[in-house]
């Protein structure tokens, strides 16, 4: 079997896990800022583990790292629908999330070694977010026809378990790097690649912590019945995987497409709740940042564990912190103003983006 295409697969299962109970959160806390903590439990999981996965998976080798995150994520999925009582719920997402926080760094630093990076890098997106799509509909569906709010969850860890057992049995050879990182050099090259790369760290903090946002919230302050919200947030997942695929076939300077990016955030985050067809135009524009954000870092450094340690912590940092604070913000509030205050950080993206030292890079030439 082609490895790419096995991690493929398994980024599909651990996103459709992660999102199994995203459409069921009215069900299982009656307090949308206790909803909000529970879906960004898993993403401040994986925040605090991405870096040291990524920088591992440099010195100890891709392999170990992905089989170590599948287990980990099938034992949270085994915890989540047996143990589902709201505060055991935080803990198991945190495990799951570092399950996540494992896998996607190790994954995301063995397909920065290949030489067909970008194009690696759009159907690994694009998998990614087919799972989370997946695990909505699949999850809102199953809970609308049978009544059990957590047969979804069930059946999507009986496919991480079974996906598990292939990840172990068939070899995966380690790319990149042989050598041990010292402490030295991890401490050098982090603050080094933080520095050359902050406003693109600061963007995908923001931007892709605004679709969390989105997701966290639009359950409870839509109204929508669950299968309801479970399409319409896969949906968002649609988009990002069409325009996942379709990013590398553009020729447009990653500055200018995470600055227009983050200006069409501004006026979505007011009016999402308005039309389904508002959150389909953020999960396309997430597409295109995510992919263009990655294939530049693949290009631009050689410690690409690092660096996709680096990605995936801002990546869930985002997805942590902005959710929970909009729902706070929300509670004691409005939404009008957990909104404002979101798009004020993607105003300042669109600023500070200027300065980032990946202005003038084309990432149609990083497929080599």
């Amino acid at each position: 079997m082609n490895r790419s295409f096995l991690l493929f697969i398994a980024v599909f299962m651990v996103m459709a896990l992660s999102n199994a109970i995203v459409p069921i959160l009215p069900s299982l806390s009656d307090d949308l800022s206790f909803q909000t903590l529970i879906f960004s439990a898993y993403f401040f999981g994986a925040m605090t583990t991405t870096l040291p996965a990524g920088v591992a998976s440099d010195r100890y080798g891709q392999p170990l790292l992905i089989r170590i995150s599948l287990v980990l994520t099938l034992i949270s999925g085994i915890l989540i629908i047996t143990l589902t009582e709201p505060v055991d719920l935080l803990i198991w997402r945190f495990i799951e999330g570092i399950g996540a926080g494992f896998f996607v760094s190790s994954a995301l630093s063995w397909i920065g070694y290949q030489k067909d990076t970008l194009k690696n890098t759009s159907l690994f997106m694009a998998s990614l977010n087919f799972g989370l799509l997946s695990g909505l509909i699949g999850s809102g569906w199953l809970a609308m026809v049978t009544g059990d709010i957590l047969l979804g969850a069930l059946v999507c860890t009986l496919g991480t378990g079974l996906i598990c057992i292939m990840v172990c049995i068939i070899t995966i050879p380690r790319l990149g790097a042989q050598d041990r990182i010292s402490a030295q050099v991890l401490v050098r090259e982090t603050g080094s690649q933080m520095l050359r790369q902050y406003p693109l760290w600061f963007s995908v903090i923001i931007l892709l912590g605004s679709t969390g946002y989105v997701q966290a919230v639009f359950p409870e302050l839509s109204g929508y019945p669950v299968h309801e919200v479970s399409t319409v947030l896969a949906a968002m997942n649609f988009a990002t995987i069409i325009a996942s695929l379709g990013t590398p076939y553009l020729k447009i300077e990653p500055v200018l497409l995470i600055r227009i990016s983050a200006l069409m955030i501004v006026p979505l985050l007011f009016s999402f709740l308005i039309a389904p067809v508002i959150i389909l135009i953020m999960g396309a524009v997430a597409g295109l940042i995510m992919v263009s954000q990655i294939g530049y870092l693949a290009h631009a450094e050689e410690r690409q564990g690092i660096a996709m340690g680096l990605y995936s912590t801002c990546s869930y940092a985002g997805m942590t912190f902005l959710p929970a604070i909009g729902g706070y913000i929300i509670s004691y509030s409005s939404f009008e103003t957990a909104s404002a205050v979101i798009a004020l950080g993607a105003i300042i993206t669109a600023i500070i983006i200027g300065k980032c030292s990946c202005k003038g890079f084309n990432i149609h030439d990083t497929g080599g």
